[in-house]
């Protein structure tokens, strides 16, 4: 079973606007309202591409009752823990002239320690061995980063494949626990391990340290530059193809869900990168929170070039072979 983990979870509502004008009365062209949070979006694609899993976490008032509602509708188990308060709601204006997003991100409500106590205990008697458990997205105060490095601590005693996405402190303090996987952006990976990740190289080098330290699969997706790939086997990169890019809202999440349907039915990375890569395209070409459907992915994924990377102990990076996997 696949399970994803949300702390944080929100609605998020994205608004259209032809020509956003701050300060001013602004017309909204369209709007759209869907369960967000990384561990939901997750699901959401995962459930797109044919696979179960179980959505977990914390929700609170009724917009978390509204979260609930949504991810059942769409077929998707999940077994949130109430909390008290109101889940909060994340917003991204959309300006269509100048191609602009504006996101707006809430903190989230006070979360009591009690209700993390709860969560582990549910996880400890439901993960079973060979489980994959998918930690991610922000953190509700007062709890604190190393949540993250006790979860993923927790499930790899059960038995666990732990997959690890998160930014700044909250990915140091899980990466300390060796997750089995992690998947940050390269700006994420620069802020937690305090480098310059504007190079291929930079990244490669990255990719090797947290490989090193144990991490078994290091993804590092850098938006237009694609992907990169390392486990034992080696270090691949994924090219993506050209799409129209309409909103970038979630397609970090809609790539993890598409690699984690590959290795979770034992895959190699090379299709897990294929994969990812097809869906993350794909729900960058769609507007908001839409994030993408399975016909999209399957028109974009024999458009994604994956050929293998050799790097150097200085740095240096070049193609190996020729190109396609």
């Amino acid at each position: 079973m696949i399970y994803t983990i949300t702390l944080n979870p929100a609605v998020d509502h994205t608004l259209v606007l032809e020509d956003f004008a701050p300060g001013m009365t602004n017309r909204v062209l369209e709007s759209r309202t869907d369960p967000g949070g990384k561990g939901v979006n997750v699901s959401r694609v995962l459930r797109e591409l044919g696979d179960d899993s179980i959505a977990t976490g914390f929700v609170s008032g009724s917009l978390g009752r509204f979260i609930e509602h949504k991810l059942t509708q769409l077929g998707i188990q999940n077994e949130f823990i109430h909390t008290r308060g109101e889940t909060r709601t994340n917003i991204t204006i959309l300006d269509k002239r100048h191609h602009v997003m504006t996101p707006i991100h809430d903190m989230g409500p006070t979360t009591n320690l009690s209700f993390l106590e709860e969560l582990t205990t549910r996880l400890d008697a439901q993960v079973k061995p060979g489980d994959w458990v998918m930690i991610g997205g922000s953190i509700p105060p007062p709890i604190t980063h190393q949540v993250y490095r006790d979860l993923v601590a927790r499930m790899k005693e059960r038995g666990a494949y732990t997959i690890l996405d998160a930014d700044g402190d909250a990915l140091k303090a899980g990466l300390e626990a060796v997750p089995y996987m992690v998947k940050p952006n390269r700006f994420e990976l620069g802020q937690a391990l305090h480098k310059d990740m504007s190079s291929e190289a930079a990244i490669l080098r990255a990719a090797e340290q947290l490989h090193q330290q144990g991490v078994a699969i290091v993804i590092i997706t850098a938006s237009e530059q694609g992907a990169y790939g390392l486990n034992k086997e080696g270090t691949w990169r994924a090219v993506p193809p050209m799409v129209e890019k309409v909103s970038g809202v979630g397609a970090g999440d809609a790539f993890l869900a598409g690699a984690l349907h590959v290795l979770s039915a034992g895959g190699t990375l090379q299709e897990a990168l294929r994969l990812g890569t097809a869906a993350g395209s794909a729900a960058v070409h769609n507007p908001g929170t839409e994030l993408c459907h399975r016909r999209e992915i399957e028109r974009l994924v024999d458009r994604v070039v994956v050929f293998p990377v050799e790097h150097s102990h200085k740095g240096r990076a070049h193609v190996a072979h020729t190109r396609g996997s």
